[in-house]
């Protein structure tokens, strides 16, 4: 008999959902490696897959079997790849004149809007929330992805007004990344999850920035749950403290935290977990802490500080939702909880989510939660083109990882201006007007630059490793700024962690001082072949004497033409296409 494996909070066994997944994939031409594996625990394991054609297409899972581990690996794959989340970080076109704007790039029922029209998007009420101030102009909703001057975007459902409401994708990627998105064995279930990793995420960020101490779950609770108790015991028999805490703030949210402790240098680590029934939120939140580790090697575990400010910071909350490596105060590790125990499933202290019974019912009772305890509304978009449902849940003043000052303060399409900036350069050689354009956008020294202008770089290249600093410093050479030039290698040096660019700064700047303090009858080149060797020195005074520009690295489309992992990523976006046209045909 086929072994069939259903496990709490999903509507298909394992094996089904497995199946239908591994299908689905290899159906779009994927082929799944599983790279990584770890079973740190009983009962808590972890799994990290990857594309072997695009290794940059890549997701974790985790779970308290392998099987449960394979199927969340393969789940938040579909999930990235049908919302489009994979590619959100990258230019799409294999040129740069390229789709126009009367094309789709990331979905059939996509809408295009001029940029005088931009207020056409949305809603009076989300504008009031997005753009208090009236200070946004049609630019700043423009994509990173592409090049055409409109703005793209799509659509989603108001889900208590049954209302479609067009988001500008440019927004959707600079507030939310992937709070939101999810998979599952239906919509309902898909959904479930979507919304209940919304409310985690808002949860833990009103814990941080209020300063507030969760009450323990008491021992006799956990020891109703077998799976859970054996992976705490066996943790803390390695020498792991753990400590489970009801982040339901006083019975009104269903999250839960784990926290583990290292204490022998007293750093901790904090996880979440979110569901409505109490056994699914508490088996994420342990999984989670575990994930991607060993206890021989707790890595992203911090000793707590006291200050408050810090621990409250955007940037802080920011860190929380990317790797969990942010801040934690002393006082949340405490023991004096602000709110009491509330063993809210049981309990039925939450009222919205009495009926648990189905996935459609924790759906519904979610939803409900969110509009009357928060005021707020709940905006989906569904897809299936690749077999497995997925969604997009957006629930504006709720579910932002970043501040709603992003699009003014730090917008992602300031990159598209540097790769224009970029492409311009490539053509016309003008080097003064690249070096004004990169001054202008004030980007931080240490960014990358394939990471700005949307580049996935070749590893080993040039455009893997620079960064802002490093494309000023040879702009600067071009520009034959001795002066400048040289204090802008000593920033660079601070920046750069590739120790063959380290050497060649070193030699840049003794090379740079010579200039401007030449001494007479001292033979420059051949007293600094002597300190870094004839062939680092040519490759100094190639760019100094303006014969070279980046060590010749490709600039403009060829730096994309020529990356084999971007040409890798572009060509699994295009193949989507037909899938996408079949599923969703233009409105």
């Amino acid at each position: 008999m086929t072994e069939r494996t259903q496990i709490i909070g999903k509507d298909a066994c394992l094996e089904d959902s497995i199946a239908r997944m591994q299908s689905s994939l290899t159906e779009l031409g994927f082929d799944i490696d599983q790279a990584k594996a770890a079973n740190p625990v009983d009962n808590v394991y972890w799994l990290h897959i990857r594309d072997r054609f695009c290794p940059a297409l890549f997701t974790n899972g985790k779970g308290a079997s392998r099987k449960a581990t394979l199927a969340s690996a393969l789940g938040e794959y579909l999930e990235r790849l049908q919302t489009n989340y994979f590619f959100s970080d990258y230019f799409l076109c294999a040129h740069k004149t390229a789709p126009t704007a009367s094309d789709w790039l990331y979905f059939p029922d996509e809408k295009r809007f001029p940029l005088e029209a931009f207020r056409d998007t949305l809603t009076p009420e989300l504008w009031a929330l997005y753009d208090p101030e009236d200070e946004l102009v049609g630019e700043d909703l423009l994509s990173l992805n592409d090049q055409a001057d409109a703005i793209r975007c799509l659509p989603l459902q108001a889900v208590s007004r049954q209302k479609t409401v067009y988001f500008p994708a440019n927004l959707l990627s600079n507030f939310y990344a992937s709070n939101g998105l999810s998979a599952g064995n239906s919509f309902e279930e898909a959904e479930t999850q979507g919304l209940s990793e919304v409310l985690e995420r808002w949860v833990k960020a009103r814990i941080l920035r209020e300063n507030l101490c969760l009450p323990e779950v008491p021992e006799t609770v956990l020891e109703e749950y077998p799976v859970v108790a054996r992976a705490l015991a066996a943790m803390r028999e390695q020498g792991v403290a753990v400590s489970v805490r009801d982040a339901s703030l006083g019975g009104r949210f269903p999250v839960i935290n784990v926290t583990l402790f290292d204490q022998k240098n007293g750093r901790c680590f904090a996880s979440f977990g979110a569901h409505p029934l109490f056994e699914v939120a508490l088996e994420r939140s342990m999984t989670e802490a575990l994930q991607g580790r060993s206890l021989n090697d707790l890595d992203g575990f911090d000793l707590p500080i006291f200050d408050e400010t810090l621990v409250a910071s955007d940037e802080n909350i920011e860190n929380h939702f990317i790797d969990s490596s942010g801040w934690l105060h002393a006082r949340f590790i405490s023991h004096q909880p602000d709110f009491d125990f509330v063993y809210w499933q049981v309990t039925q202290a939450m009222p919205r989510l009495e009926d648990v019974s189905t996935s459609a019912a924790q759906r519904a009772g979610l939803i409900d939660l969110i509009e009357k305890e928060l005021s707020a509304e709940v905006f989906i978009a569904r897809y299936q083109f690749a077999g497995l449902p997925a969604c997009r849940i957006v629930v504006p003043g709720v579910s932002e990882v970043f501040p709603l000052t992003e699009l003014l303060d730090n917008n992602q399409n300031r990159g598209r201006q540097l790769r224009e900036a970029l492409f311009d350069l490539a053509d016309t050689q003008d080097y003064a007007q690249c070096y004004h354009e990169l001054e202008s956008l004030a980007f931080a020294d240490h960014q990358g630059v394939a990471n700005l202008v949307g580049l996935l770089p070749d590893p080993d290249t040039i455009w893997k490793k620079m960064t802002i600093s490093d494309l000023r410093v040879f702009l600067l050479l071009k520009l034959q700024a001795v002066e400048e030039a040289l204090e802008a290698v000593e920033i660079a040096s601070i920046y750069q962690q590739d120790p063959d660019w380290q050497r060649f700064y070193q030699a840049l700047a003794f090379a740079l001082e010579a200039q401007l303090e030449p001494r007479a009858g001292v033979n420059q080149k051949a007293l600094q072949a002597t300190l870094f060797g004839q062939q680092r020195v040519d490759e100094v005074w190639a760019h100094l004497d303006g014969t070279q520009f980046l060590f010749d690295a490709p600039i403009g489309e060829a730096m994309f033409a020529q990356s084999q992992a971007h040409q890798a990523l572009c060509a699994v976006h295009e193949r989507l296409r037909p899938a996408k046209a079949e599923a969703m045909p233009k409105p």
